[in-house]
Formats: structure tokens, sequence, C-alpha cells
């Protein structure tokens, strides 16, 4: 059934690029290396309607592009709890889309103290791994369609042998509002897994931007973000600054 669903979600996909404007398209910039290193601090790590850290975090993140490939690292530090994450991907953008694997680890409370990122033993790794399928629509119907599973790694919470093979869709919208950069989202999990123990919505919200003017070679941009989770009945509102 998990494979049934899963084969559904990629023709799917597959069908709405065949409608919007196909072929490898790369700009200018994509055809020298191009290098970005950046941080965020936000007021709590809140991913894909689960939160992860509920104290302010620092999360640093850097990659390196050429035609189309990139390969990049992101982490999330609690600054007043025990957390540490460090992820690494390797993704492929072509066309309309935009293929990635990720490595994700996680630590936290008594593992951070029993380090050892290289342990790959399946049930005992702090590693899980992801494939993920983004489809970008044109400028003139700004849609994002996601999906992602997990397909190795440390996804089973609920104590069998086996992955759960957690999966992820999500429809997304952008926009400008009174010149502000707004994003609408609705994610949800097809099957029990790491959002949800059935079927379920988990994410919906909007993310807004805007750039703060500190000097007049200085700016700083800022952005909120207010989810709910109607599985778990939350409600989050998480400020950011990236410096």
């Amino acid at each position: 059934m998990k494979k049934t669903f899963l084969l559904i979600a990629f023709v799917s996909i597959l069908f709405c690029s065949n409608n919007a404007s196909a072929g490898a398209q790369y700009t200018a910039s994509d055809d020298s290396l191009s290098l970005n290193l950046n941080a965020d601090f936000v007021s709590r790590y809140l991913w894909r309607g689960l939160l992860y850290s509920p104290n302010p975090n620092i999360q640093p993140y850097g990659s390196i592009s050429y035609k189309g490939l990139t390969f990049g690292a992101w982490g999330s530090f609690g600054l007043s709890t025990p957390y540490a994450e460090t992820d690494l991907y390797l993704s492929f953008a072509v066309g309309s889309f935009t293929f990635t694997v990720s490595d994700y680890y996680t630590a936290s409370d008594d593992s951070l103290e029993n380090f050892n990122y290289f342990n790959y033993k399946k049930k005992e790794t702090l590693h899980a791994f992801e494939g993920q399928i983004v489809y970008t629509g044109p400028e003139s119907f700004p849609i994002s369609l996601t999906a992602e599973t997990f397909f190795a790694g440390s996804d089973n919470y609920y104590g069998d042998d086996d992955n759960d093979y957690s999966t992820y869709f999500e429809v997304a919208y952008s926009s400008k509002i009174s010149g502000l950069p707004v994003k609408i989202f609705i994610g949800g999990t097809p099957q029990k897994g790491l959002y949800s123990d059935n079927a379920n919505i988990v994410n919906i919200g909007v993310n807004a931007t805007k750039t703060l003017k500190i000097s007049s070679t200085y700016e700083l941009p800022v952005f909120g973000s207010l989810v709910i989770n109607p599985n778990s009945k939350d409600m989050f509102f998480v400020f950011g600054i990236t410096f």
C-alpha cells in the first residue's frame, strides 16, 4: 500500500511537470562555481509542524553549487537546551525540478554525551536518510509541490525492525502582500511514521519575510511563521533573523 501511494504521488508530480515549461535551463550564475554561507537565529526550532527544540537555536548553513549541482550543510544548535543537529545534502536542479538526498544527524540529552557520528548500525544510528523531489512553478503561477520520504537510518518510531518510510507532502504558494514576500503552505503525511500515527495534515501556516534597514550599508532580513499542526493540536509562532 505504501509503495502504491508513493508511486501515484510521483506520477502526479511528473504529470504537473509535463504541463509546465520543460527542459534543463540554467541561469548565468549556474555556469560558475557559487558559494553560500549564512546563519539564522530562531526563537524555537520548528520543522514540518514538529517542535524539535522549544528554545532559541542558531542554525548555520552553507553550500557550494555548480551547474545545478549543490552540496550543502545545515545545522541547528540549542542555546539553552541540549540539542544539536548536523545535516548534509546533495541536490540537482533541472528545469522546474530539484532532486535531493539528505543525511540528517540529530543528537540531544544523553546522545550528546555519547556522540558517535560514524555509527551507522541500523538499530543504533542517529542518522536518517531522505529522498526529496520539489517542483517549482513559473513566476506566473508561483506554486511549489514537495514529496519527501525517509528510506534508511533511524526512521523507526514504533519499535519494530523495519523503517517506517515516513513520508511528507506539501503544497505551497508564494506571493507578496504590501510588498512583503509571503508563503502559504499545507503539508501532511499519508501514513503512520515520524509525523503522525496515521494519515493526517500536520503543517498549515504562513511565512513572511522583511528586510530591516539598519544603516545605509547594512540591511537585516527577519522572518516570522505562524503554524498550526491539526494532528497534535498545536499552534506556533516563530521569529527569526538571518545574518
